[in-house]
């Protein structure tokens, strides 16, 4: 990394896709003298002709005040002449032109950090992190800011101050112990009186209000334990955790690197600086922090299970489940590291295994949510279990996670005007990058303000990017759930007043569902994420079409399916996603089958179908590329499944390609999975020209192909047999010109359709929202 590296070209689009800003076109003489100037300006400054380039950039300026390159270069050479805040404004201005420009990013922490204005480069650099800018020189930035962090503390250091006595200290440490978290802060507050200069009191504090989940007021005792002792390794651990579930990873990432500097032997601060740099998305950082905790605390259950989690996020399956299986070996009756086994034998198409281990879960502790949740996602991948076994599942967790909760229901004191303008709740684990976001981002960016006030109740704020940021702009109110219980989440949202709360979690990681079934609203829904039931009797409608949840199968829902006219979501496609290419077989000479999907959906059954498929079409290929084919070991246990079927190597393609458009490009027909059916990739090959074929199964996660389909004005390409869903794939493949013809007309008729509908649909939810509510409103009456 180096922050004085002078630009020498325009800078690219931005990692997001977001142009930088354009000012306005210049006179065709002037943008010729323009280039001139710069060009010189660089050779000077190249030559280390500073004052020569100084004086050239800044004539560019004068005739494009706006120009980038010219401010930044301008501020690199502040720096070389060490004037580090001079140069400040100049990387500013830069950013201002082009806010995607990494180096713009680095080379402004980088001359704050020199100027010794640490704080705020903490906060720049978080901004750049959330943005997804800060790319590889986060990690030299950090590591110079814990470096000035470790020497002030160490200049700080005040003399020590009048301690509490041991017996006093015993007597908390055994409150704390016993989980008696509010006389440890009657005990705390008396010993700040006592000893003000002794940081064990601040600490006690901090630490106990933490336990009772009330963070925001653990902050300031944290900070004047450590103001007391700057070096206590305790208390930069829990800061920084802190800190990391405010969301300022940077600040924490600095705080727990200061920690494990201090103590290398301190187990916690390594797994909590795991965490942090999980949170950021830096997978290697956190699996050798993993690794560091396991060296110097020995092979301790939970570290194991973590650092499983992390490998199979990062698609090396057949080590996560090595560290899981060790895990379990320390300690079999551990209920997270059965779930965890079951969902990495997922993750490798093991779904009997899977739902075999998670089973076990369950029956050593039938009240463990997670387990019953991962439980009844596996579920909906396999085929033979009967769709009324599948709903018992879900009627079970009604029975542990909803019915208790029943008698604690009270009546909602909403205004029963069902014309007025509603208040409408929004619950997510996290409004961020997620596959949710073209549905979920249309329908908010559309809605009517003058018909719905808007809450947001957001989970895990240390998750949030710069999505997050503008989905901020949508709500009129926002709220950080994630150091909630369910009973406050539930409090907040009666105090808030909201008509119509959404969830659109269901039984997905991050879910709220103990806050729903507590019914904080008169009128609560599910819709989008999971794609089936929750379970609870708690909701009152599953938001949907009649394709997706058909009558009759009302039956198989908690809730009362409430079917849209047209679809049950809308879709943005990626502005990145560029054109749809010519059909590859028409170069190729052959059919290229592909999926995006990921290997849970790929049961027996599937893979059978498939075969079948390829038998029929000799010459035909099948393209496998997901996350969960991104690893040569996992590839060799797939391909004794396809050669038991009678399909060699050669035909099956298989790897892990993102963003997956040039991959779409190379093939010719998508496919759709059954009984559970691909999700936004299935959407995401539409865009791109692909038709499918969806068989037909039990609603709603084996309707969702169907529906689709419906909206584009192509029910024909709906199978309701397996012989039906092998015949229709063989058919497009074998009119090569109608073929090429619906790649070239597919997109233009999905954005004419209902599915790309913006406005319609957000029209159509919002009379949804209107008649659900007058009809409580009614009830009332």
């Amino acid at each position: 990394m180096q922050a004085t590296m002078v630009n020498e070209h325009p800078a690219a689009e931005g990692a997001t896709g977001q142009e930088p800003l354009t000012p306005p076109a210049l006179p065709s003489t002037v943008q010729a003298l323009l280039r001139q100037t710069m060009d010189l300006a660089l050779s000077c400054h190249r030559a280390r002709n500073l004052e020569q380039a100084e004086e050239l950039y800044r004539a560019v300026l004068s005739l494009e005040p706006a120009h980038p390159d010219a401010n930044h270069n301008l501020g690199a050479i502040a720096v070389e002449c060490g004037q580090f805040l001079a140069a400040v404004p100049c990387f500013q201005a830069a950013l201002q032109a082009d806010p995607k420009n990494r180096q713009y990013w680095v080379s402004l922490v980088d001359a704050l950090i020199q100027a010794k204005e640490w704080a705020l480069a903490e906060d720049i650099l978080e901004d750049a992190r959330r943005a997804g800018l800060a790319g590889d020189a986060a990690g030299e930035l950090v590591e110079r800011l814990v470096e000035a962090a470790i020497e002030r503390a160490l200049r700080a250091l005040p003399k020590p101050g009048r301690l509490a006595p041991v017996e006093q200290r015993a007597e908390i440490n055994r409150l704390f112990d016993e989980e008696k978290f509010d006389e440890v802060l009657r005990l705390g507050r008396k010993m700040i009186r006592q000893y003000p200069q002794c940081p064990t009191g601040f600490k006690f504090l901090s630490a106990a209000l933490m336990r009772l989940g009330q963070l925001g007021k653990a902050i300031a005792p944290m900070q004047q334990a450590l103001r007391l002792n700057p070096i206590d390794v305790d208390m930069l651990s829990n800061y920084g955790l802190a800190r990391s579930l405010k969301g300022d990873l940077v600040q924490a990432e600095v705080l727990l690197r200061q920690a494990v500097s201090h103590a290398p032997g301190f187990t916690q601060g390594w797994i909590n600086l795991a965490i942090v740099m999980r949170g950021q998305a830096r997978l290697e950082a956190a699996e050798l922090a993993y690794r560091r905790a396991l060296e110097v605390g020995g092979a301790a259950p939970g570290v194991l299970i973590n650092l499983g989690i992390l490998l199979g996020e990062m698609h090396r399956f057949t080590e996560a489940e090595e560290c899981t299986r060790q895990a379990l070996a320390c300690n079999p009756k551990m209920v997270q590291a059965h779930v965890s086994l079951g969902m990495l034998l997922k993750d490798q198409g093991k779904l009997a295994e899977s739902l075999d281990v998670l089973r076990g879960a369950i029956a050593l502790c039938p009240t463990d949510e997670a387990a019953h949740s991962c439980y009844l996602f596996v579920a909906n991948c396999m085929p033979e279990l009967d769709p009324l076994e599948r709903y018992a599942a879900y009627q079970r967790f009604n029975k542990h996670f909803g019915e208790p909760h029943r008698h604690a229901w009270r009546p909602h004191a909403n205004d029963r005007n069902p014309a007025r303008r509603l208040r409408v709740g929004y619950v997510a684990p996290v409004f961020r990058t997620h596959a949710c976001r073209p549905f979920l981002e249309p329908l908010l960016e559309n809605h009517d303000p003058a018909c719905v006030e808007l809450f947001a109740y957001s989970g895990l704020v240390e998750l949030e990017d710069e999505v997050t940021d503008h989905y901020r702009t949508l709500f009129e109110h926002w709220a950080d759930i994630g150091q909630m219980s369910d009973d406050e989440l539930a409090a907040r949202i009666r105090a808030d007043g909201i008509d119509i709360l959404i969830d659109i979690a269901g039984q997905t990681k991050g879910h709220r569902l103990g806050t729903f079934a507590r019914k904080p609203a008169p009128v609560s829904l599910h819709w989008l994420d999971s794609g089936y039931t929750t379970g609870l009797t708690a909701i009152d409608y599953y938001l949907t079409d009649a394709v997706t949840v058909p009558e009759g199968a009302e039956h198989l829902f908690s809730e009362t399916p409430w079917r849209l006219p047209r679809t049950p979501f809308v879709y943005r496609a990626n502005p990145r996603a560029g054109e749809v290419s010519e059909l590859p077989a028409l170069a190729n000479g052959y059919i290229t089958f592909g999926t995006l999907t990921r290997a849970v959906r790929l049961n027996d059954r599937v893979l059978r179908t498939w075969a079948e498929v390829l038998h029929r079409l000799p010459h035909a290929r099948l393209e496998l590329n997901s996350g969960n084919f991104s690893q040569a070991e996992v590839r060799e246990q797939w391909w004794p499944r396809f050669e038991a079927l009678g399909i060699s190597r050669d035909r099956i393609i298989m790897g892990f390609e993102t963003p997956p458009w040039n991959v779409l490009r190379r093939m010719d027909i998508a496919l759709d999975c059954f009984p559970q059916n691909s999700g936004t990739t299935l959407i995401e090959s539409l865009y791109m020209g692909l038709p499918f074929v969806s068989l037909a199964s039990a609603p709603s996660m084996g309707t969702l192909g169907a529906s689709v389909l419906s909206a584009v004005g192509h029910p024909e390409w709906i199978a309701h047999s397996e012989e039906g869903y092998v015949n229709k794939l063989v058919a497009l493949a074998s009119d090569l010109p109608r073929l090429a013809n619906i790649r070239r007309e597919l997109r233009a008729q999905m954005q004419a359709s209902a599915l790309m509908d913006e406005p319609g649909f957000a029209r159509d939810v919002e009379a949804a929202y209107r008649e659900m509510f007058a009809r409580w409103c009614a009830k009332q009456a």
